[in-house]
């Protein structure tokens, strides 16, 4: 048998061993996969001397709303309410287990929490992290930081974070 009759034979094996392995370890979660946003806390550390409560507030629901949108609009994941959604419904306020909580009785598998910290007028930090509302186990979670404090600035710090969410994080996969 020659060379080329090996290769022959070795080809469509190896296509169907491939095929085997890519369709039994999914890269993106099944589209049905169901995720609960909570809104996201605020801390200004900034120490300015100016009270930027309102801007912040505004900005803040904005950017808990843009990453729900962004991820929604993904395709791959479907994102479903807080039943507190419209009132503080976050990580500190109510509170890690009741969103848990409220989060499984919307169908939620996950649950997306996070933090805007604001350290200067030009420095700001997302902190986020996605959790299993089982298991309550991080699967991923991240520190981004942005420049500048507007509405802009908030919103692509938003769209940045939703990106590493669908890139970063292993939905539907079993911990390790």
């Amino acid at each position: 048998m020659g060379r080329f009759s090996i290769v022959k034979m070795l080809v469509p094996s190896v296509a169907i061993l491939l095929g085997a392995v890519l369709v039994a370890s999914p890269v993106w979660p099944d589209p049905s996969m169901v995720v609960a946003v909570a809104n996201f806390d605020f801390l200004d550390t900034s120490g300015e001397i100016k009270n930027q409560k309102d801007t912040h507030d505004r900005r803040l629901t904005a950017l808990s709303d843009y990453l729900r949108q962004q991820l929604s609009g993904s395709g791959k994941l479907e994102i479903v309410d807080l039943p507190c959604q419209s009132a503080q419904c976050t990580a500190t306020d109510p509170g890690f287990e009741k969103l848990s909580e409220q989060a499984k009785q919307a169908g939620a598998r996950f649950l997306i929490i996070g933090i805007v910290k604001k350290t200067s007028t030009l420095i700001g930090w997302i902190e986020y992290s996605v959790l299993g509302v089982d298991d309550q186990r991080a699967i991923c979670g991240e520190l981004v930081s942005y420049r500048d404090d507007t509405d802009e600035s908030w919103r692509r710090a938003a769209r940045f974070s939703a990106s590493q969410i669908l890139k970063r994080c292993a939905f539907g996969v079993p911990a390790q």
